[in-house]
């Protein structure tokens, strides 16, 4: 006889481990950890400070190019080309031959003295004395294509990013020459010498000559 009878199991259908309350904390979890991520990524990346509106840097040497040990002279315009005024508080100069000095920075300064307002169509105009080192310093910049002096100008007004715009100046020298020592003029003090010295004989010989003479 068969059995027509129903067998009930108490054996639940398969599911996920994770249950729909589950899975809301899982997306959360991840969206958070994504948001963190685009914010500190945002946060290390290198921001660059935009110049401020309407100021313009206009920079010159004295002279077109300079030899290890020459003076000259940097000049400098700040000018208000925009339509808003502003104060400038400070000039910082860096040539291209800055170093660190046993206990000190070497061919860099600032003038702090400055706190000049300047409306539309204005200039401040300012000049700085240097002197092109004679020493290694400037040996690794001696180039057909000169070197940049690098200027920034520092105002109380803020931009966006800062309160300094940034400016530069080209300057050119060239490295000290040697001459290599020639047959002609390694031979040239040789004869000098030999010269002097048969001056000197001929000189003897005359005098000897004249203390022999009989004295009246």
């Amino acid at each position: 006889m068969l059995w027509t009878g129903r067998i009930e199991s108490n054996v639940k259908p398969f599911t996920t481990f994770l249950d729909e309350s589950g899975l809301m904390k899982m997306r959360n979890a991840l969206l958070a950890i994504l948001v963190l991520g685009i914010v500190g990524a945002v946060a290390l990346t290198p921001t660059h400070a935009a110049p401020l509106s309407g100021l313009a840097i206009y920079a010159r040497t004295d002279k077109s190019s300079y030899i290890p040990g020459d003076s000259g002279t940097l000049f400098i315009t700040v000018r208000n080309q925009g339509t808003n005024p502003f104060t400038v508080k400070n000039i910082t100069v860096a040539y291209p031959w800055k170093s660190f000095i046993t206990d000190h920075w070497d061919g860099n300064f600032t003038d702090a003295s400055i706190n000049q307002a300047l409306a539309t169509g204005q200039t401040l105009n300012k000049q700085y004395p240097f002197t092109v080192p004679s020493d290694g310093r400037a040996s690794n910049s001696f180039g057909t294509m000169g070197a940049t002096i690098s200027i920034i100008v520092g105002t109380s007004e803020t931009n966006p990013s800062s309160t300094y715009t940034s400016g530069s100046a080209s300057v050119e020298y060239a490295g000290a020459t040697y001459q290599t020592p020639t047959l002609a003029s390694s031979a040239l003090p040789i004869v000098e010498i030999a010269l002097l010295g048969v001056a000197v004989v001929m000189l003897a010989l005359v005098w000897m000559g004249i203390s022999k003479l009989p004295k009246k």
